[in-house]
Order: structure tokens, then sequence, then C-alpha cells
């Protein structure tokens, strides 16, 4: 296929120019761009072929080349095309220097510190609220999520014949995690619009009306993860060692969710249809998941395992079915990957939120 040919040595080094762009904010001139583009798709090729040299591939021949491996190529060099740019700015853009990390890092920690209590608080307030005056109130938090894994069950237990073990477990674990990442992503878009009659009052990083947000949905998938176990000990799922990795997948899913969500955030000030391409995106993204099925043995190989690799929800659903329901230990190394990959979107959010935040009360 040419066409991939093509795409293994150009994605990347793409991938990589925009992050750099990213992080100058556009503020550089045309012969720079060209320049740094040139950089990168020398820079981002020899990176992944050395990685693939040290990894038994000798040479570039494309006869010999696998679909499996031509994808798997150009997934690690988007992955390194989130690092790359980072020191690659340090060393040759004035405007980016160690002190400025150093200097926006004290910030994030020292404003995350002061407002922490408010974020939890106006969660406890949003949860009392949403529940006042419901006949059933804090049940309801149960009662969807469990009639959701009903409907699924029936229809991928009985009429696809869906053959996982602890089936019902199986879709409830995928729909408590996806709808906490959904709800966040989601509800980032319109964050700051929502809250203008706070943030035009009186200042406050506006990642923590993000993780107010969150907050609030995270407490509802700890009470669908209550549910879940009522469900393991119905069906009887042997219990081992492997629950404790339950603590490491949902930090890196938080982490994932408050990088992704800050970006989406400010981009949500400034284009007003954000939130229905959202909304578009994630029902695609959600039947590619694996949230009511296993992605490996449904979709063909290999792009069942690449897929389950390079979508982190994807992969953080199937760690946590392995380590709860079937006393499987996650890929660690993956899972170190997508932290990483993680705190960097947590940084590119931050940084953006702080250098954009004044423009916000001009733009709503």
């Amino acid at each position: 296929m040419p066409i991939l040919n093509i795409l293994m040595f150009i994605v990347s080094p793409i991938f990589a120019w925009i992050i750099h762009n990213y992080l100058t904010h556009g503020d550089m001139s045309g012969k720079r761009k060209v320049f740094f583009l040139g950089l990168y798709v020398v820079l981002m090729n020899a990176l992944v072929f050395g990685v693939s040299y040290i990894r038994g591939v000798k040479g570039l021949s494309f006869a010999d080349m696998t679909m499996s491996y031509k994808l798997k190529y150009i997934g690690l060099g988007c992955v390194l095309g989130f690092i790359v740019p980072f020191p690659i700015c340090l060393l040759m853009e004035d405007k980016i220097t160690v002190g400025g990390l150093k200097r926006y890092t004290k910030k994030f920690t020292g404003d995350f510190k002061r407002f922490i209590p408010y974020a939890i608080r106006s969660a406890k307030s949003d949860l009392n609220a949403e529940v006042r005056g419901s006949l059933l109130d804090w049940l309801w938090w149960m009662i969807e999520p469990l009639c959701t894994m009903l409907i699924y069950a029936v229809m991928f237990g009985l009429v696809f014949k869906a053959s996982e073990d602890y089936f019902p477990a199986f879709i409830f674990i995928g729909i408590t995690m996806w709808s906490f990442f959904s709800r966040s992503v989601s509800g980032a878009v319109n964050m700051v619009r929502a809250n203008k009659h706070i943030i035009t009052k009186v200042y406050m990083p506006k990642y923590i009306l993000l993780l107010s947000k969150m907050f609030v949905n995270w407490f509802k998938m700890m009470v669908s993860f209550g549910v879940t176990v009522c469900l393991m000990i119905v069906l009887k799922v042997p219990f081992n060692i492997s629950v404790i990795y339950f603590v490491p997948i949902m930090l890196a899913l938080f982490m994932f969710t408050f990088g992704v969500g800050c970006i989406m955030m400010h981009y949500g000030v400034y284009v007003n249809d954000l939130s229905y391409i959202t909304g578009i995106v994630l029902n695609m993204l959600m039947y590619l998941t694996g949230t009511f099925y296993n992605v490996e043995k449904r979709v063909p190989a290999p792009f069942g395992e690449i897929l389950n690799q390079c979508n982190p929800v994807a992969f953080l659903i199937k760690s946590m079915r392995d380590s709860l329901l079937y006393g499987m230990a996650p890929n660690w190394g993956m899972l170190g990957i997508w932290c990483f990959i993680s705190c960097i979107l947590i940084a590119l959010g931050a940084f953006t939120v702080y250098h954009n935040e004044n423009a916000y009360v001009k733009v709503i």
C-alpha cells in the first residue's frame, strides 16, 4: 500500500511539528516553520527506526514489512511526537526556557493546592443539588448504569452471542469508565461559558472548574464500581491480589481525562460548535473503545490489538477488566506510556489555560 508507506514517514513529523507550533503559539516565521518541519522529518524517522533497529528490524524494505509493523511504526512515531518537541523547544526557542517551565510548574502546583478545596466543595454542592427533590435520591446513580448494562447485556449477550466470561460485569466496567471519560470531556467544552458568572467576578485557574465537574463524575463512577463489586459476588468472580491494580488504572484514567478536558475547555471558548463535534466524535469513539465488547476478539488482526493499545480509554478499560475479572496484571509498559502522555497533555492544557485565561472573559 503506497499511501501507508508514505504515511509511515510523514505522520509523526507533522504531529511533532504541530505540537511544536502549539507550544510557540504559532509565533514562528514561515522559514522557521519550514525548517522545523524538515528537522522533524529527519529526527522523528531516525528515532522510530532506531527503536525498530534495537528490536531487531535491520532494514527498510517495504516488501518485507507487515501491515502490523507499519501501523505500529506510525503509532510509535505519534507517541514520540508528543515528547520530542519539548526538548527541541527548550533548546531552540528563546521564548521557551527551563526557567519558564519551572515557573509554570510552580504556579500550577500552588494554584492546585490553593483551589482544590473549592473544587471539592463545589462538587459536593452539585451532587446535592442533582438529587434534591428526587424520589429515589442518590439511587439514580446506580439505576441508570444498571439499566444501560442490562440493555447491552441482552443485546450483545443474547442477540450477538458475546462469549466473554462474567459478561454483565464485563459490560458494566466498560460503561462505567467510558461514562466518566465522555461526560467529563463533553462537559469541559462549555465549562468556561457555563460558569461565566464566576470567572467574571473572581479569579481562579479555569481548570479548577473542570476538576470540580470531574469530581462529580468520579463520585458517580465509584458508586457504579460498588455495584460492580456486587455483580462480581453474584457472578462468583474469584477475588485475587490483582484487584490492587484498580488504583493505578483509575489514576491513569483521571490524568488522561483531565489533560484532554483542559485542552477541550480552551477551544470550547472560541469554537461555539465544538460541543456538537465533540458529541459526534465521542459517539464514534465509544464503538472503537470496546465499551460492550472485546476489541481484540471482535476487530480483525492486527487492527484489534493496535486499536486496543493506541486508544488509551480502550486500553484502560481492558486493563481494568483483566485486573478485576480475570486476575491479570496490566501491561505496565503501555500503562507507563499513557501516564507519561497524560502528564504532557496536562502540561499542554495548563500552559494553554494560563496563557489565554485573561482573554476568556473578553470572548464570553
